[in-house]
């Protein structure tokens, strides 16, 4: 009998410490970033962001991972482009893409003048994350990014109106399979 065992000095298996030492679901976007050569930067040990190449410019991909609560984030935030007095247009424009997402949503920071694609995923109860559900996050992500990002270009720079500019978006997408 070891020591340890003898005079109960072992640390028991609580839930807190379980989650302390479970792996990290930003390791799985990390393996995936080397298969797939993304580039990327583990922040610290709760930040991954991913560079990855899009139809209409570089999407920069930020992933957190929340231990406490067992969620990760992914925030996908267009280039500064101030939408200079146009943020109703680009709210409406978010409300009309959000209709069409199934995953996630845009949001506009206007502290920051940003449009962001923000997602969330629940792995409550010590649930790994498979590559599979990382490659769907980011395919979600990106899908979500190369519908809005032309869009909001449209309303922003060639003065269209959201619909419009929403429309000329799906087309250009749908000419780019």
């Amino acid at each position: 009998m070891k020591i340890a065992d003898e005079y109960c000095l072992r640390p028991g298996a609580t839930l807190k410490t379980a989650i302390a030492s479970r792996q990290s679901p930003l390791d799985v976007f990390e393996r995936l970033c080397i298969a797939e050569h993304y580039e990327f930067e583990r922040q610290n040990p709760d930040e991954l962001h991913i560079s990855l190449p899009g139809l209409w410019c570089h999407h920069d991909l930020i992933l957190t991972w929340e231990a406490d609560t067992e969620a990760l984030a992914l925030y996908l935030a267009f280039d500064g482009r101030s939408p200079g007095g146009r943020s109703d247009d680009i709210c409406r424009l978010i409300s009309l893409i959000n209709e069409r997402l199934t995953y996630g949503h845009f949001d506009y920071w206007d502290k920051n003048s940003a449009l962001v694609y923000r997602h969330s995923h629940s792995l409550k109860g010590g649930a790994k994350l498979l590559i599979e559900q990382a490659q769907d996050l980011i395919a979600q992500a990106l899908d979500a990014a190369e519908r809005g990002y032309p869009a909001c270009q449209y309303v922003i720079w060639a003065g269209k109106s959201p619909e419009d500019a929403l429309t000329s978006a799906l087309v250009d997408l749908a000419a780019n399979p």
